[in-house]
């Protein structure tokens, strides 16, 4: 089991590699498999796919998308919680 876990920082750079590359097989379950118990990486992969679709739209003239995507109120208190516990 431990050849399928993943630490945090391994997966960072797999949800970016993925929203622009087909991952293996291997890493694609690893990574899914991360995903699935980590709040922390769920909120990065999910601020990561919005800042993408916020630049893909950049520019086009009856773009919506910065008027419409903001945080959850949820999202938003795990990120300053996780911010205020770092900072201890």
């Amino acid at each position: 089991m431990s050849i399928l876990k993943m630490t945090c920082k391994d997966v960072y750079p797999l949800i970016s590699e993925e929203m622009d590359h087909s991952l293996s097989f291997s890493r694609r379950v690893r990574l899914k498999m991360h995903l699935a118990i980590c709040n922390l990486c769920q909120t990065y992969s999910k601020q990561l796919q919005m800042l993408r679709n916020l630049a893909l739209n950049l520019g086009k003239e009856n773009s919506e998308v910065l008027e419409k995507k903001t945080l959850s109120p949820d999202t938003k208190e795990k990120i300053q919680k996780y911010i205020k516990e770092k900072s201890k």
